[in-house]
Order: C-alpha cells, then sequence, then structure tokens
C-alpha cells in the first residue's frame, strides 16, 4: 500500500508574472506568455520568440533563479498556512538544468534553504527537462521515509543566451508561437520558478491543511538511445509512466487526464503518443491530453512542476488545461489534445503528468483529486526497506580501473584522487568510442562496466528494462563547458558546437552510460556538493528498497578534473551495483542500513543508519574516511571510502563498517556496510 502525500501550498513565476493568481488568470482567458526576446539580442536567429518573466532586463541568470525560486516558495509556504513543523524536519529539493553555470550548482539550493530557514537535506535534482518533476518524487521519497515532515520541491530554470542559441542550433525551436500536436512543429522556451509543499496526507488532515491533490507516486526511466532525440518507440516514456502508476498503486483505467511533455517538436510529440497508447491501450483515444507549453513555454527544469501547478489549478475548477494555439492535428498525434483556447469542463479524479529530458531521462507523476482522497480512510503502513546486497564495485582513479591496484593504494596510504590513470573504456565496453565520450562520461561508464564485471553481471533481455542508474556529480564537465565556450568564442553564438551543447546537462555522463550499458529502468542525477556520491547512495538505495520492478540500481560519482579550478582538485569516479538480497542468500555484503539528516547533523544521520541496520553507533568499524582515499575528490570521495570497505569486508577484516559525510551545507549522510556471513543461518 502506497503513502500518500498532501500537496497543501503552490507557488510560481512564470511569464505572466508572480503568482499562481497570475498564472490561473492566464490560462483561464485563454492567453500565453510568449512574447519578442528583449532581453538579450536574437539579431540573425530564426526565432525571435521566448516565454520571458517580465521585469528583468539583464543577464545574471544565477540571481534570477534565486529571486524567483525565493518569490514562489513565499507563496507556496504562505498558501499551506503554518505547521508545528522544527526546521531540522523540512527538506528542500531544488530542481534545476542551469545549462548554461559550469559552477557547483547545489549553491543554489544552499543559499534558497538560507533563506526560507531549511535544516533539513537540501538537495539539487539536474536532470535536464525532467529536473522538478524528478524533485517532487524526491520529496515524496523523503516523507515515505520518515525524515522529514514537510518538503518543499519544485524547480528554477533562467533562459540565458547560450540556452537560447543552443536549441536553435539543434533546430527545435520554431518560428512562431509553440503549438504542441499541430503546426508549425517546434517549440518555445521560457522560465521560471515553481514549488510545492508537501506533507503526509495524514499530517495534513491532523492540522486541518485545506490541501489541493494527493500525490500519488512516481517514476523513471531511461531511453538509453540518444543524446536529445527521445526513443522513437516512445518506450521509455511508457516505462516512466507504468512504474508512475505501479508506485501510485493507481490502475492505468482509473486515468482520467495526462498532462504531456508536449515540447511541439517533430520527434517528440509523435514519441510521446506512442508511449501513451502503449500504456492505455485503445482507452488512448479517449483520454484528454494536452500541453501546457504553449501557455508559458518550454521552462527547461521547470516543466513538470510548472504544469503539474497548471494542472491542479484546473483541476480544483473541475477543469483541464487545453492545448492553446492549436489549429490542425499533426501525424501521430494524441488523438483528443483539448485543442481550444479556454479549459474545458470535466470532473477529473487521477491525472498523470509526464515529463522527458536530454539524454533520455523520463519521469511521470500521478495525482488524485481531494475529494476522492478524503472519502476514504488513511492507512499508512510502517516504512520498512527491504534489505540490499552491494554486489559489486568499481572505481577509476590514479591507481587506473582495477581494483586490486585500488587496494594496493589504499594499503600503501596513496591518494587516490590525484590525475586518472589508464582508463580505456573500450577494455570494458568493446563497442565504446572513446572520442565521443568526455571523461566524466568515460570514468563513468568505465567504473559502471567495471562494477558489473566484479558483480558478475551480465545485462540482457528483460534485466536492461529493470536496471537502473543514479549519478551524483558537482558541475557538468569542464571540457564540454570549455568545448561550447571555445565554439562560441571561434564560431559565434549560431554556430556554437551542438554536441558540446548537448553535454551541458549534469545527467550527460548518466545518460551516456546508460546508452553504453543499456541501462532502461530508472535514472537520476543530483548534487549536495561535497559528499554527493553519499547521498545518491542513500537516494538509490531507498528507491530500489520500495520497488518491485527494479532489480538493480549502478550508484555513481564521478568528478572530473579541470585546470580552470582555482584550487587543485582531483578527478575519478566510482560505483556500486545494488541489489535486493535473496532471503535464501547466506553470504554478500549488505548495505545494512543508511540515514540523511539536514547539514551539520551528522549524529542523527549516523543514529539513523545504525538503528537501521541494527546496531549500536559504536560497533561499526571506522577510519575508511581518509585523506588517502578521498585526496581533493568532492563527489566521488564517500564512494571511494564505500569500495574500500566493501573491500575489507570481502576479506574478513571487519564484521561492519560506517562511512559518513557531513562536509558543505547541504546534507549529513551515513551509511552501514555489514558482511552477511553463512554460520549465521
Amino acid at each position: 500500500m502506497s503513502v500518500s502525500v498532501a500537496i497543501t501550498g503552490l507557488g510560481a513565476v512564470c511569464a505572466f508574472g508572480t503568482g499562481t493568481n497570475a498564472l490561473w488568470s492566464a490560462i483561464a482567458s485563454g492567453r500565453d506568455g510568449i512574447r519578442p526576446i528583449d532581453r538579450y539580442s536574437t539579431e540573425g536567429f530564426t526565432t525571435k520568440l521566448g516565454a520571458l518573466v517580465p521585469g528583468y532586463s539583464d543577464r545574471q541568470g544565477w540571481r534570477f533563479c534565486f529571486e524567483w525560486a525565493r518569490e514562489a516558495i513565499v507563496e507556496a509556504l504562505a498558501a499551506a498556512g503554518p505547521a508545528d513543523i522544527p526546521n531540522e524536519r523540512v527538506a528542500l529539493i531544488v530542481g534545476t538544468n542551469l545549462a548554461s553555470y559550469k559552477d557547483y550548482i547545489h549553491h543554489l539550493a544552499d543559499q534558497i534553504g538560507d533563506v526560507a530557514n531549511v535544516r533539513g537535506p537540501r538537495i539539487t535534482v539536474s536532470t535536464a527537462c525532467t529536473s522538478s518533476a524528478n524533485a517532487i518524487g524526491i520529496g515524496r521519497d523523503l516523507l515515505v521515509s520518515g525524515v522529514v515532515d514537510r518538503v518543499i520541491a519544485g524547480g528554477t530554470d533562467v533562459l540565458t543566451t547560450d540556452i537560447f542559441s543552443g536549441f536553435s542550433a539543434l533546430g527545435l525551436l520554431s518560428a512562431e508561437k509553440c503549438a504542441p500536436f499541430s503546426e508549425p512543429p517546434g517549440t518555445t522556451l521560457g522560465e521560471g520558478a515553481g514549488y510545492l509543499i508537501l506533507e503526509k496526507e495524514s499530517f495534513a488532515r491532523q492540522r486541518g491543511a485545506i490541501y489541493h491533490a494527493v500525490l500519488r507516486g512516481y517514476g523513471l526511466s531511461a531511453d538509453a538511445h540518444h543524446a536529445t532525440a527521445p526513443d522513437p518507440t516512445g518506450s521509455g516514456v511508457a516505462r516512466g509512466i507504468a512504474a508512475a502508476l505501479r508506485d501510485a498503486g493507481v490502475d492505468p483505467a482509473e486515468i482520467d487526464y495526462v498532462n504531456a511533455h508536449g515540447t511541439g517538436t517533430a520527434v517528440n510529440d509523435p514519441a510521446e503518443w506512442r508511449a501513451i497508447q502503449t500504456v492505455f491501450g485503445a482507452r488512448a483515444a479517449q483520454i484528454p491530453v494536452s500541453s501546457s507549453k504553449a501557455h508559458f513555454g518550454h521552462v527547461q527544469g521547470t516543466a513538470g512542476v510548472m504544469e503539474l501547478i497548471t494542472t491542479l489549478l484546473c483541476m480544483r475548477r473541475g477543469l483541464i488545461p487545453p492545448t492553446l494555439h492549436y489549429t490542425k492535428p499533426r501525424p501521430r498525434c494524441p488523438v483528443d489534445p483539448v485543442g481550444q483556447d479556454l479549459p474545458r469542463k470535466a470532473q477529473v479524479r487521477n491525472i498523470v503528468s509526464t515529463n522527458s529530458a536530454f539524454s533520455g531521462a523520463n519521469a511521470a507523476v500521478v495525482v488524485s483529486a481531494v475529494e476522492d482522497c478524503l472519502a476514504r480512510e488513511i492507512v499508512e503502513p510502517a516504512f520498512v526497506p527491504r534489505p540490499l546486497l552491494i554486489l559489486g564495485v568499481g572505481a577509476v582513479g590514479s591507481h587506473g580501473t582495477r581494483l586490486e591496484d585500488f587496494d594496493q593504494a589504499f594499503a600503501k596510504g596513496t591518494k587516490l584522487g590525484d590525475r586518472v590513470g589508464n582508463c580505456n573504456i573500450e577494455d570494458f565496453v568493446p563497442t565504446a568510442d572513446p572520442r565521443g565520450l568526455e571523461p566524466s562520461s568515460r570514468f563513468l561508464a568505465a567504473a559502471s562496466a567495471s562494477a558489473l564485471s566484479s558483480a558478475g553481471i551480465s545485462l540482457r533481455g528483460a534485466l536492461r528494462e529493470r536496471a537502473g542508474i543514479f549519478s551524483g556529480l558537482l558541475r557538468i564537465s569542464p571540457e564540454s563547458g570549455k568545448a561550447f565556450d571555445d565554439s562560441i568564442e571561434e564560431r559565434g553564438l549560431q554556430r556554437l558546437s551542438t554536441t558540446a551543447f548537448t553535454r551541458m546537462v549534469l545527467n550527460a555522463s548518466a545518460g551516456a552510460c546508460a546508452k553504453l550499458l543499456q541501462l532502461k529502468g530508472p535514472t537520476s542525477s543530483l548534487t549536495t556538493g561535497q559528499g554527493t556520491g553519499l547521498t545518491v547512495l542513500l537516494y538509490a538505495a531507498h528507491f530500489l528498497s520500495v520497488r518491485p520492478d527494479v532489480d538493480l540500481l549502478l550508484t555513481g560519482a564521478v568528478d572530473e578534473y579541470s585546470p580552470c579550478d582555482p584550487t587543485p582538485r582531483g578527478e575519478g569516479a566510482a560505483c556500486l551495483v545494488l541489489g535486493k538480497a535473496d532471503a535464501t542468500a547466506n553470504s554478500g555484503i549488505l548495505l545494512a542500513g543508511w540515514g540523511l539528516a539536514g547539514p551539520k547533523q551528522i549524529e542523527l544521520a549516523i543514529s539513523r543508519a545504525c538503528a537501521m541496520a541494527g546496531v549500536s553507533p559504536d560497533e561499526p568499524k571506522r577510519g575508511f574516511e581518509t585523506e588517502a582515499i578521498w585526496g581533493q575528490l568532492d563527489a566521488v570521495g564517500p564512494l571511494f571510502s564505500c569500495v574500500a570497505a566493501f573491500r575489507a569486508l570481502q576479506r574478513g577484516e571487519a564484521r561492519s563498517i560506517l562511512i559518513t559525510d557531513d562536509r558543505g551545507d547541504s546534507v549529513s549522510s551515513a551509511v552501514v556496510l555489514m558482511a552477511q556471513r553463512t554460520e549465521e543461518h
């Protein structure tokens, strides 16, 4: 039985201005926020249009993102109403693309968290255009697992000249206003912020909150197909929708409306419609399927939350949002796109909102109307995580790629965070072309393939759809960032490198890895600054432990050296293959417990991890979080420690080992690794 999460507050900033009232007024009157771009020059480009937030005249994108997020969160919190919740029990999940920002993007969440006085975990999800949808899902997971009592989840993105130019160079922009599922094909870019306040439904009812809807579940998947184009069969999107329905405990026959990603491009719209047909069968023709992007543009990483907010504003009024600018149908697109100017009267009980992104990431959420939920009794099952095994590990660093060399370097106290030594991806994936991979992708793919090899796992057939990859990074590949900047300097914005542009997303490495290894299950990419590797491991552990449709999750982190760093940084990658512990298995290395808490709350994280593992905090062996392992590795360091601990447990050098990390201002995290021995059974 799934745990229902109440959506108690909404906040938005978009091309219509600040506030959900401005957004609703525009939708109700059939207006769009698309207009000629006046913030910067569009001379020489085919399209001049964008959906920009009014009143901002310069190009300080980072400041825009912060200001819009703050305004949206203030509105959402006011709508949710006061609640007697300690600040340490409130989390912030920020979904963002920030494709042209080459620094550590977790700083945005930390700054927003400081202003909003959030003292619980602060996590940044960056999976391109699915970022905010994925952020909402993580927020639900934190509530279900009892880590926090309230979550502020959503997204923030700004339309910069780099992003506008990149989409233009890819031929994805329409010269006219975006008309999803209609003519002409092409999208219009936008910007803004949208945030939800999430609470367990039982808590919301207890405090007498008036909530908008109930978040029932979410799903993730990978296309494993192409950096920018969706799988034309729509199978990846279909897997994401199906996973969301399973997580929600909602039958496809119960869905009354789908808010589609609906970018309006010639390849995305038909692929998405095929996915909807795959999930809903013949009934797909009777389900209204509309896109909100014609109202406020494609708001990038904020798309998921903005489109969900739009749906909720209509849903509570007995309406569904239209597809604006619809003139005539395009082949292989939804039969009923709600192609009209004004919202349509319709009582809907359950809806699906779906999004897709660069690097093949897909996400979907399932939401139910309040009226149906209020009529039922809430029964919340206790959160009991499924035991997990670490099946294999891989590490790429100054030692090279061999685990034996990693062991020797660790035993000698050699720093493992210097420049990567020998790393031939072809040694692990013979079909790989290293010329098409930047260092971050090459390192992560080598570590992942090595981990699968050490586990003795060959991904074939249906297992590929039940195996996914979660990655942790602090920034986009410095090499790709430099190539992108160089192409603009040498050729100008209109002829920039499209290859480099497609890699200007944090999940580019995970996408490349998924394609190389054909990992078609769930995928996500996040950052929390230093210690990111341990945070992504905790997220992956929770996800795998509660999902019946996932068998394996590769959990990896990567750091890439840049000569432009003001202080020397290291590089490398590590990966752990997580699987579900078989009740009949009597040996192996268990991921026995994990704990997450807010910044500078490491003791709380340790107590949670040890309680889950069934050990006292002073029982597991310590000493693996050493400078010799981490060196200058910000994201990878903790996973290097996990690799060393895994190897030590295999050799029988300890019964259990505790790995912790509380560096930075985002999270504190801890895991307990434990040897499971034959003689215990």
